[in-house]
């Protein structure tokens, strides 16, 4: 019998909660990764304003103050376009560490979103998945019920 959670499989380090997002670049706080083998980005987006556009991505950095903030290749979605029908949408991002510059000593991540046009309903959450190590911290759910 397979006895994990999905709570202890998948670990929410970073979101943004539902909210309507600004024209404007923001950039989520930087995580480590060094506890984990992968990340994933869920984006769920919402109503987009009159002609908005949006565009999200992975970013790595040496240290959790964004030092040396780099894209990752390969780790953005394809922009999401209100005139293309984008809207109530559900799009991820998958990476796996050794997708890292770690030889460059990069293991942090953030999330950019970049919001053009007009304002864009949505929220995501970066999650660490598949911990190095056991128990994984509990500390960022509000609530597990199992």
């Amino acid at each position: 019998m397979y006895t994990a959670r999905l709570s202890e499989l998948l670990y929410p380090l970073v979101s943004e909660f539902a909210d309507s997002i600004g024209v404007g670049t923001a950039d989520s706080a930087w995580v480590s990764l060094s506890t984990y083998h992968r990340a994933w980005l869920v984006v769920n987006v919402g109503d987009m304003g009159q002609a908005s556009t949006l565009d999200v991505s992975i970013r790595q950095a040496t240290d959790n103050a964004g030092t040396g903030a780099a894209a990752i290749v390969g780790k953005a979605i394809t922009q999401l376009t209100q005139a293309g029908g984008d809207g109530n949408d559900l799009v991820c991002i998958e990476l796996q560490t050794e997708e890292l510059n770690v030889d460059g000593g990069y293991e942090f991540v953030g999330v950019r979103t970049v919001v053009a046009g007009a304002a864009v309903e949505l929220g995501w959450t970066l999650y660490g998945c598949s911990a190095r190590f056991k128990p994984v911290p509990t500390t960022n759910w509000t609530e597990i019920v199992g």
